[in-house]
């Protein structure tokens, strides 16, 4: 019994020993590698954690250690990796991995700054998916890889990339992005998405309440994409309501009103047709098409005066209606202002359109 009794006691302390030895072992890896490091040898000190880690892979600092010896290799795949692991097993490093991370990123990220001014989109792309393996999941990476995508038609791309920028926020929603992914998707003709984020930047902060001209121009090319897109969708009276917000928004940009008279005129609704078409000619006198539409729009609602109004000022500029005068080679504006004419009464003026007509006609042929 002495004897089965002292051979289990030496296997014991055996183990004991072992044990210590291995423990031991995990220490002097990462002694080492510290010591290679104020050497300014991470070759060797990636030698020797590597190492250790076949023995200890549970131990936090030689994680944390490996990682901080990757970003002096420049080797991110690998830093991300160690870090990863360093954070699943505690949470002692992680502040100080944000910030040897967010260092490394900043170089990288300011790196792309030149070749991004200098348009050289694809060398961006290559820093800034660098930049996003060092901090992964960063807003103003994913933001500046998505425009850089967008400058050389990689739509695709650009648009995941926007996407993941804008999922990564946190507080403050950023404008630019959006605004970015609405030029994209104007681009592909996907209209379903442009309404979709003008209606998400429309109501952000940053288009309410005083906005300054730069800003003011963005939201009224905003508001007009989204329009323009109802219209593409046959979205006729969404398209109307929305050049309402568009005029609201600048209240002095003439195509505005010519566009929702358009859409007016379409659904027949003459009379407001009208007096769109009359305030976009009010803010942009030379636009004889907005004349000869309004026009149309007024005959179709029996505005026999106000089509007078509207023409007679174009086609004849000395105030005189005479057959020796003749300002445009069109027929329509003549036989609209002659049917205005004939329904007030006005015959002599009509006989004189109807010969203006009649040379017209001739000199087409």
């Amino acid at each position: 019994m002495r004897i089965q009794w002292g051979r289990f006691a030496i296997s014991v302390t055996f183990i004991v020993l072992l044990a210590v030895t291995m423990v031991g072992c995990q220490s002097t890896s990462v002694r080492s590698a510290k010591i290679y490091m104020q050497q300014d040898d991470p070759e060797n000190a990636k030698e020797v954690l590597l190492e250790g880690a076949k023995y200890s892979p549970e131990d936090p600092e030689l994680w944390y250690i490996l990682g901080k010896v990757y970003a002096e290799l420049d080797e991110w795949a690998e830093m991300d990796a160690a870090f990863n692991k360093a954070n699943e097993l505690t949470s002692k490093y992680s502040d100080d991995i944000k910030v040897t991370r967010y260092e490394n990123w900043r170089m990288k990220f300011n790196a792309a700054v030149t070749p991004f001014n200098d348009g050289d989109y694809e060398a961006v792309i290559e820093i800034l998916q660098t930049a996003l393996v060092i901090k992964p999941n960063d807003m103003e990476t994913h933001k500046r890889l998505g425009t850089s995508y967008l400058q050389i038609g990689q739509f695709g791309l650009a648009e995941e990339h926007l996407l993941a920028a804008i999922a990564a926020e946190e507080d403050a929603q950023d404008l630019s992005t959006r605004r970015n992914l609405l030029l994209l998707y104007w681009q592909q003709e996907d209209y379903d998405k442009v309404i979709k984020i003008a209606d998400e930047m429309l109501a952000m902060d940053a288009y309410n309440g005083e906005l300054d001209e730069e800003t003011n121009a963005l939201k009224s090319d905003t508001i007009q994409k989204k329009a323009l897109s109802l219209q593409q969708l046959n979205r006729t009276d969404d398209a109307i309501a929305t050049w309402t917000d568009a005029i609201a928004s600048d209240p002095n940009n003439a195509d505005f009103y010519f566009n929702k008279a358009l859409l007016l005129h379409s659904a027949e609704r003459f009379a407001e047709a009208a007096v769109a078409y009359r305030k976009s000619i009010e803010l942009n006198p030379d636009d004889n098409e907005a004349r000869i539409n309004a026009a149309r729009a007024m005959l179709g609602g029996e505005q026999y005066q106000s089509i007078v109004d509207v023409l007679e000022p174009w086609l004849f500029p000395g105030g005189s209606v005479a057959d020796d005068v003749v300002v445009s080679d069109q027929m329509d504006p003549y036989m609209l202002l002659r049917a205005a004419y004939l329904n007030l009464g006005m015959d002599n003026k009509a006989d004189i359109l109807a010969r203006i007509l009649v040379r017209l006609q001739e000199q087409g042929r």
